[in-house]
C-alpha cells in the first residue's frame, strides 16, 4: 500500500512524476465515484482527467497536516460541480452499467439481484445531491467519517445526521420503487 500523503507532498515540492502512482491508485475509484453520482461513462473519463489537472494545478493548496482522501476528492466535488454549472441545461445522467454478479446455475437468483440494483441506483439517483455524494464517498469510495467531514467543513456529529437522513431518504426511495413500501 502506498503512502499517497507523502507522494502528494513529493508532488507539491515539484517532483510531478509521481502523480502518476496517485493517478494509478486513484483513477478507477474516481471513474466509479462519478459513476455513482449519475454520470456517464464517457463523462466520467472525461472528468477524472480534468481532476488529475486540477490535481496538477493546485498542488501546493495540499496541507501537510490534511488528508489526501479529503482533498482529493474536495477536488473532484469541484470538478463536477463546474461541470454542473456549465451543462445545467442538459442531461448528463445515464444509467449506471455495472456488470452485475450472476450465477450460471441459478438464473433468477441473478435476474433478482440485476432488479435489486437497478432499483437501488434508481433510488440512489433519485436522491438530492448532497444525499448522494455523502453515501456514495462513505459506502463506495470508503473515505472515512473523519475525512468526509473534513471535505464538506461540518463535524462529525453533523455528518452522522446527515448521513441517516440520507439513508432513510434512500430507503424511503428503494422502497418506492420496489413497491414494499408501507403506507
Amino acid at each position: 500500500m502506498i503512502d499517497e500523503k507523502s507522494l502528494m507532498l513529493k508532488v507539491k515540492d515539484g517532483q510531478i512524476g509521481y502523480l502518476s502512482e496517485l493517478f494509478e491508485a486513484n483513477h478507477i475509484a474516481l471513474f466509479n465515484f462519478y459513476l455513482r453520482m449519475g454520470l456517464n461513462r464517457a463523462l466520467s473519463e472525461d472528468l477524472v482527467q480534468e481532476t488529475f489537472m486540477r490535481i496538477l494545478a493546485y498542488r501546493t493548496t495540499f496541507m501537510a497536516h490534511s488528508s489526501f482522501k479529503a482533498w482529493f476528492y474536495r477536488i473532484a466535488r469541484n470538478v463536477v460541480a463546474d461541470h454542473f454549472r456549465k451543462m445545467s441545461n442538459q442531461d448528463i445522467h445515464d444509467s449506471f452499467n455495472d456488470e452485475s454478479i450472476q450465477n450460471e446455475n441459478m438464473l433468477t437468483d441473478g435476474i433478482e439481484r440485476e432488479s435489486q440494483h437497478n432499483a437501488f441506483e434508481q433510488a440512489l439517483n433519485k436522491l438530492e445531491v448532497e444525499h448522494r455524494e455523502i453515501i456514495v464517498l462513505s459506502r463506495f469510495q470508503q473515505l472515512s467519517y473523519q475525512e468526509i467531514a473534513e471535505l464538506l467543513n461540518c463535524n462529525i456529529n453533523t455528518l452522522k445526521t446527515r448521513m441517516r437522513a440520507a439513508i432513510s431518504k434512500l430507503k424511503n426511495e428503494y422502497q418506492l420503487i420496489t413497491g414494499e413500501a408501507t403506507l
